[in-house]
């Protein structure tokens, strides 16, 4: 049965107050002080959600540009500039330093808010549309790590610290990894393979759904949000299974099989249990899954009793399915390349 392509999650950019810049005190006599001037103005808008991501993204690129070639810390003794920036997922809260670092870092975990939009906005059912999603947020991944790594002795908002970069790039990995799973299945790549994706999809999001329940992330992010990543991880646990038991079936090992199928089954009803606010189309694809492994498992069911019986090992006996990660972050250099942005 073909089951609706679920939603994907998207990081909103974060907000900055104007700063202002002076020639000969803050970045001296630099020959692209106008343009680096302008280029701030045009990253503070008062909601970047509003704003096409792409555009948002060339602007943002463009600033970094010219923000690298200034020098690397002109301010660290003038407490006259202040770049502040508001936390993505909490506005009210904002941070205001003087660092160049971390203005660049802000600058960069726009870059990959914007490229989860990008992402999360690509049809993904259209010719070449999953290829390009998956694109995207593998940039996005990486833009998150590199935030991780440049915030390293700064001080900044919880969606710019170490545990919020990673949660983040683990996030995106598992949407393009999802990626991966929707461009196996429409090859026909063999269940075993697509099993193999689909368990690595759920091994990152339960890499990220952890973080986000223990301090310094729990209570920060909306109850959506948890509630995405959890039944997100419940689904591909259960997809792998699914997949798994299409084999098991053709080679006629049917117990396994029925133990997979229920592993799998319970998986999902626990998380829509537990899961409240994801959206509805989420849970729809979810219950799609459930309803074919229902019918498999039935099928199974009877073969086992009328011809096979075999007996059914227990869930705790049952060996990790295996997992294939075909994604990975971009690399600093491939988030910050402008060569594919228009305008610059």
């Amino acid at each position: 049965m073909s089951r609706p392509l679920p939603p994907m999650l998207s990081v909103p950019e974060k907000k900055t107050a104007a700063a202002e810049l002076f020639r000969d005190r803050h970045f001296f006599n630099s020959p692209v002080f106008t343009d680096l001037r302008d280029a701030r103005a045009s990253v503070s808008a008062p909601n970047p959600q509003t704003q096409p991501p792409s555009s948002s993204r060339a602007l943002l690129l463009r600033y970094h540009r010219l923000l690298s070639s200034a020098r690397d810390d002109p301010c660290a003794f003038d407490d006259n500039l202040a770049f502040t920036w508001h936390d993505a997922f909490r506005p009210n809260l904002k941070n205001t330093s003087a660092s160049l670092r971390f203005e660049k870092a802000a600058v960069v975990f726009n870059v990959g808010a914007a490229s989860s939009r990008i992402a999360a906005a690509v049809d993904r059912a259209a010719e070449g549309g999953v290829k390009e999603a998956c694109g995207e947020f593998q940039r996005a991944a990486g833009a998150f790590r590199a935030v991780g790594q440049m915030m390293e002795g700064e001080e900044g908002t919880v969606d710019m610290s170490p545990e919020a970069a990673a949660m983040l790039e683990r996030l995106m990995l598992a949407q393009a990894q999802e990626c991966c799973f929707e461009r196996a299945l429409a090859a026909g790549t063999s269940p075993a393979a697509c099993s193999k994706v689909a368990r690595q999809a759920a091994l990152y999001y339960e890499e990220a759904y952890a973080a986000l329940v223990i301090p310094p992330l729990q209570n920060h992010f909306e109850r959506s949000w948890l509630s995405h990543v959890q039944l997100k991880a419940a689904q591909f646990n259960a997809e792998a299974c699914y997949r798994y038991a299409i084999e098991l079936h053709d080679k006629m090992e049917i117990g396994e099989e029925i133990a997979r199928l229920q592993f799998g089954i319970n998986a999902v009803v626990d998380a829509k249990r537990t899961a409240r606010g994801a959206p509805a189309s989420l849970y729809d694809s979810v219950s799609r899954l459930e309803q074919d492994m229902n019918q498999n498992l039935e099928k199974a069911v009877n073969e086992n009793n009328r011809i096979y019986l075999m007996r059914i090992p227990a869930a705790k006996l049952l060996s990790p399915l295996p997992s294939a990660s075909l994604v990975r972050s971009a690399s600093k250099s491939e988030v910050l390349d402008a060569k594919a942005e228009t305008g610059l």
